[in-house]
């Protein structure tokens, strides 16, 4: 079970407090030299590295998820921003479940690597092989790990959440990995369990999406059936 985890706290704590002290131009009021912003550059590294190997390690034992969510999606160009709200459960390994219950259900699922998104408005159902929807979970289970190889990830600090402290990271995919649905994340993570509490995705048009996860409950059995997708006879297959 994801329990409470100081692995790395104080090299975190003492990396930003490093990185203030730098920043203020140190003992020597030597700001904005060189070696000053070098050895910002050092603190902040290590502070990254010490919030990913505490994701990474609350991931390898993270069996099941489940969580309720809003999800707010802004849309530049429109100038509009759209809310959906429901609950997502996660099954490791490969199984993922987002029911949105408002403003209109539907239900999307990754099962084994293939995709489904079912509308019951419209008794439709679109069938594909999963993609980059996995990327809605970064973070949890094993979304957490190697993030360090895919990303260039900088600790940007910490804010609050849902009332609790968390880490905020922000990931630019690496250039080999520039060919992915999103061109940033930020990852709030969770100071106290070292789980997302909240993710950003922005897509290259500009456009990005922010996911609130309220009411996390890790590791518990999840009821049977709780990835199957119960359709009408008379629904619509589009593939």
């Amino acid at each position: 079970m994801v329990g409470r985890s100081h692995v790395g706290a104080s090299v975190i704590v003492l990396s930003l407090a490093a990185i203030l002290i730098i920043g203020e131009g140190g003992s020597g009021g030597a700001q904005g030299t060189p070696q000053l912003d070098e050895r910002a550059r050092i603190h902040s590294a290590r502070a990254a590295d010490a919030v990913l190997r505490s994701l990474e390690k609350a991931g390898q034992v993270l069996k099941t998820m489940r969580a309720d969510f809003v999800e707010t999606k802004v849309l530049v160009l429109l100038n509009d921003k759209q809310e959906t709200r429901g609950d997502v459960t996660l099954q490791v390994p490969g199984r993922l479940r987002w029911n949105y219950t408002s403003p209109q259900p539907s239900v999307m699922m990754i099962k084994d690597g293939a995709f489904a998104r079912y509308i019951p408005k419209s008794k439709q159902v679109f069938r594909g092989a999963a993609r980059g929807e996995a990327d809605l979970l970064v973070g949890f289970g094993p979304g957490a790990a190697g993030l360090g190889k895919k990303y260039e990830v900088t600790l940007v600090g910490k804010e609050t959440v849902g009332g609790a402290p968390a880490w905020v990271l922000d990931l630019k995919p690496r250039a080999d990995e520039a060919s992915g649905l999103f061109s940033a994340i930020r990852l709030w993570v969770d100071e106290g369990r070292s789980i997302p509490v909240q993710t950003r995705l922005t897509e290259p048009t500009g456009d990005h999406t922010t996911i609130r996860f309220e009411k996390v409950v890790v590791n518990r059995a999840l009821p049977a059936g709780a990835f199957d997708l119960r359709l009408p006879k008379d629904v619509v297959e589009v593939k």
